[in-house]
């Protein structure tokens, strides 16, 4: 999550300069409202989630995410087991003579560098937010206390007010629209730059400039720190009052550019809200009288054009700063590992673990009683009659068969008409797989060869996992035993260095000692040799 806002982030100032770079060329050939359709690009950038698949941009900014989100400082699995053994030597040593030699880990802890950055970051988004939103409740509060309203205009949908608290034309008000004017607004304004002041904040309501306004102030406030963004909302404030002044000329004379210059001139002023549209400050002037004075109308086939190459320029630059899956689940995402655990005492000595045998696999199990077929033998004398009509006495074996919930009964002297065929039966490999019938005096024997397949892979996957945790027991065997040689081959160093440092023993004392713990040394170092 982080990568991809931080993906994000880079991808919508880069469009934001690509803006800024095209919006000039585009206003003179294609008009202003194409140029300030172009805004649009950074604001559905910035919604766009991250797409499936590898995406190039994610892959040109890989080595820069993993080095915004890589730890200040990391350690390996081994050098805290290290640690931990140390500790616990150093314990045991402690414990067994009167010389105390303590040592100490210092661990270091604190918020991370992301985390403060992500602190400081959201803080100055929010407070961003909240500063114009206070302010353009106030600035509306202020305008309303003083108000008189004096019409409604557009169906009834905005209310026109006269307020003292107007330094010029202004429109604002989402849900309820309004239209402000100054007191002396009839007495400084003619009738003529009057009706194109009103026509140019009506303008700003039918093209719904005020939600873009607030759109725009939600993308400065992500970007507070960038001074491209606020670059940006500058020039998009400035395309819209273009916009909308095109707007308003078209389909007009054009001698009315002279009057609605006028009227431009006499609302400029320096202060200005930002959620609000003001008909102009002293910021734009230059810019918006400059194009007033050029009557260049686009055809239609041109406007065409233009609408076609912002779609186009939309989803290439879309499609190449657009972020992967991949950069959603980044290392600094990943959970923290568990700290290491204390490490019990060692030992004088530990003897090696020895890793357990493979387990042998389980023999097949025996088919239940019930399921085999079940013969009874016994001779029989049977009486009938020949060709002749005579009665014939005979001794017959007589086989009684019983199996499935079955039974068959065979004298020796009957044929039998046996049909035996193998195909595919469906169902699970738990059914039978011999399906049995008889019609009359043929039997016919279905052989299901696809539960046999699904028996013999079920066999062979359950061989194969207990062949898989075997392995897996035999590796952690040796790991285990690893690490119960190594603990002991240090609990005996320790041990040795501090019998040498002894004061109070004997040469004998230590050599019988020290002979002792090389004697183990020996073996253990023999052992892992083996």
């Amino acid at each position: 999550m982080i990568a991809w806002m931080v993906e994000t982030c880079i991808a919508t100032t880069l469009l934001m300069l690509l803006v800024l770079a095209l919006r000039k060329p585009v206003r003179e050939q294609f008009g202003p409202n194409i140029a300030y359709a172009l805004w649009l690009l950074p604001v559905l950038r910035l919604l766009m989630p991250p797409l499936p698949g590898a995406w190039s941009f994610t892959e040109f900014l890989g080595g820069l995410n993993y080095a915004a989100e890589a730890p200040t400082t990391a350690a390996s699995t081994q050098t805290i087991i290290d640690q931990a053994l140390i500790q616990a030597q150093v314990d045991m040593a402690a414990s067994a003579t009167t010389t105390v030699s303590e040592a100490s880990v210092v661990t270091v802890s604190g918020p991370s560098l992301l985390l403060i950055v992500g602190t400081i970051w959201a803080a100055g988004a929010i407070g961003f937010l909240l500063w114009h939103i206070v302010s353009h409740s106030r600035f509306c509060a202020n305008l309303m206390r003083k108000a008189e309203v004096r019409r409604t205009v557009a169906d009834g949908r905005v209310h026109v007010i006269e307020t003292d608290a107007a330094t010029g034309p202004l429109a604002f008000g989402i849900w309820r629209k309004y239209v402000a004017f100054p007191r002396d607004f009839a007495d400084r304004y003619d009738p003529v730059e009057r009706n194109l002041a009103l026509a140019h904040e009506l303008g700003h309501h039918l093209r719904g400039d005020l939600i873009a306004n607030w759109i725009a102030l939600v993308v400065l406030a992500l970007h507070w720190f960038n001074p491209v963004a606020w670059r940006a909302f500058r020039a998009f404030r400035a395309d819209q009052e273009l916009a909308c002044d095109a707007l308003v000329l078209s389909g007009r004379a054009p001698a009315l550019r002279h009057a609605y210059g006028r009227a431009i001139v006499k609302s400029a002023h320096g202060g200005a809200v930002s959620a609000a549209c003001h008909l102009h400050t002293v910021n734009e002037l230059k810019g918006r009288l400059k194009m007033l004075s050029k009557h260049n109308p686009k055809s239609r086939a041109r406007v065409t054009t233009g609408i076609a190459g912002a779609a186009a320029l939309t989803l290439a630059g879309l499609a190449l700063t657009a972020s992967g899956a991949g950069a959603v689940m980044t290392q600094a995402d990943a959970p923290t590992p568990p700290a290491a655990p204390e490490a019990p005492a060692a030992p004088a000595a530990v003897a090696a673990v020895q890793a357990p045998e493979t387990p042998a696999a389980p023999d097949t199990p025996k088919a239940p009683e019930g399921s085999a077929e079940k013969r009874v033998h016994r001779i029989v004398m049977v009486e009938r009659k020949d060709k002749d009509g005579k009665e014939v006495k005979t001794e017959t074996r007589v086989i009684r068969m019983k199996g499935d919930g079955k039974e068959f009964v065979w004298t020796g002297d009957m044929d039998i008409d046996v049909d035996v065929k193998s195909m595919k039966c469906g169902g699970s490999k738990d059914d039978a797989v011999k399906v049995e019938t008889r019609d009359g005096d043929k039997r016919k024997v279905v052989i299901c060869a696809d539960r046999i397949e699904m028996r013999a892979d079920a066999a062979e996957a359950k061989a194969k996992g207990a062949e898989a945790l075997a392995r897996r027991a035999q590796v952690f065997a040796l790991a285990s035993a690893d690490m119960g040689k190594r603990h002991a081959m240090m609990g005996l160093k320790m041990a040795r260095s501090s019998i040498e440092a002894q004061t109070e023993l004997s040469a004998e004392q230590k050599a019988a000692a020290l002979k002792g713990i090389d004697d183990a040394i020996r073996e253990l170092e023999t052992a892992e040799k083996d």
